[in-house]
C-alpha cells in the first residue's frame, strides 16, 4: 500500500510545481507584454522587440512565436481604438493615407508572409537594427520632428509614401518587429503628418489591419500557441489602452523622446538578437 500512496504523493508533488512554474510563467508573460504595448501605443511601435522574443525565450518555436505574436498585437490596435469613442478628434484619419494603407500596404503583407526574402535573416536584422538606432537619434536631434503637420503634400511626397508604406507591409509580414516605428516615421517625414496622429494612425492600420492580415496569413502556414492568446489578447489590449489615454494627454516633446528612446533601445537589441 506504500508504493502506490508514495506514487501518489511524487505525482502530486510535480504537478503543484508545473502548476507553480506556469503560474509564474504566465505573470512573466502579462507584465512584459503589458509595458511593451504601453510604450508602443505611445511611441508607435516596438511591441514585437519585445513580445516575440520573450515567446521564444519561453520555449515556442520560431514560426509559433511569430503566428502567437501576431494574433496577439491586432488587440495592440483594438484597444488604442477604443478611445475613439471618448475623443473622436484625435483620431480624424487621413483619406489618402487611409486609402494607401488599405490598396497598397495590406496585399504587401500578404506577399510578404508568403515569401522569402532574398536576404539573410542575419543581415536585414543588423541592417535593421542600424537604420532604427539612427532614426531614433535622428528624431532626437531634430526638436521639430512631427511638431507640426505639412501644409501641403506633393504629388512626389505622395509617391514616395506609397512606395515606403509597400516596403514596410513587405517586412511586416516576413520580420517580426519594427513595421509600427517606420510607419511612424514615415508618415512623419513623408507625408507630413504630426507626431501623435501619425502614431495612432499606425496603431489603426499596422497594428490592427496589417496584423490581422498578417495573423491569418501566418496561420495557414504555420502553428498558434492558442494556450497563451487570451493571455496575450489582454495584456495587450490594456496596455495599448492605458498608453493611448497618455498619448493623447501628453505633449508632443514628450512623445518624441519616447519615440526616440524605443527606436534606438529596439535597433540595438534587433543587432543583439542577429547575433
Amino acid at each position: 500500500m506504500k508504493r502506490p500512496t508514495i506514487a501518489l504523493a511524487f505525482l502530486l508533488h510535480v504537478g503543484v510545481f508545473l502548476s507553480v512554474t506556469d503560474f509564474i510563467d504566465e505573470i512573466i508573460l502579462f507584465t512584459v507584454s503589458f509595458a511593451a504595448n504601453l510604450f508602443a501605443s505611445v511611441s508607435g511601435g516596438g511591441a514585437g522587440f519585445v513580445q516575440f522574443p520573450l515567446l521564444i525565450l519561453m520555449g515556442l518555436p520560431f514560426a509559433a512565436a511569430l503566428g502567437t505574436h501576431k494574433v496577439a498585437v491586432v488587440f495592440l490596435g483594438l484597444g488604442a481604438l477604443t478611445k475613439k469613442f471618448t475623443n473622436k478628434s484625435a483620431f480624424a484619419l487621413d483619406k489618402q493615407i487611409t486609402l494607401i494603407m488599405l490598396l497598397f500596404g495590406c496585399p504587401a503583407v500578404v506577399a510578404g508572409s508568403l515569401i522569402i526574402i532574398a536576404v539573410p535573416a542575419q543581415i536585414a536584422e543588423v541592417i535593421l537594427g542600424l537604420i532604427t538606432i539612427a532614426s531614433g537619434i535622428y528624431t532626437l536631434v531634430k526638436r521639430q520632428f512631427g511638431a507640426q503637420p505639412l501644409q501641403q503634400r506633393s504629388r512626389t511626397r505622395v509617391i514616395l509614401g506609397t512606395l515606403a508604406i509597400i516596403l514596410i507591409g513587405l517586412f511586416s509580414g516576413s520580420l517580426s518587429s519594427g513595421a509600427g516605428l517606420f510607419s511612424t516615421l514615415s508618415l512623419v517625414l513623408i507625408f507630413g503628418l504630426e507626431l501623435k496622429r501619425a502614431i495612432l494612425h499606425t496603431m489603426v492600420f499596422v497594428a490592427t489591419l496589417w496584423n490581422a492580415v498578417g495573423a491569418v496569413t501566418v496561420g495557414t502556414v504555420a502553428e498558434i500557441y492558442w494556450p497563451w492568446v487570451p493571455l496575450l489578447i489582454v495584456a495587450t489590449f490594456t496596455g495599448s489602452f492605458v498608453g493611448t489615454t497618455l498619448l493623447i494627454k501628453l505633449p508632443v516633446t514628450i512623445v518624441r523622446i519616447i519615440f526616440s528612446a524605443v527606436a534606438i533601445l529596439s535597433g540595438v537589441t534587433l543587432i543583439v538578437a542577429a547575433f
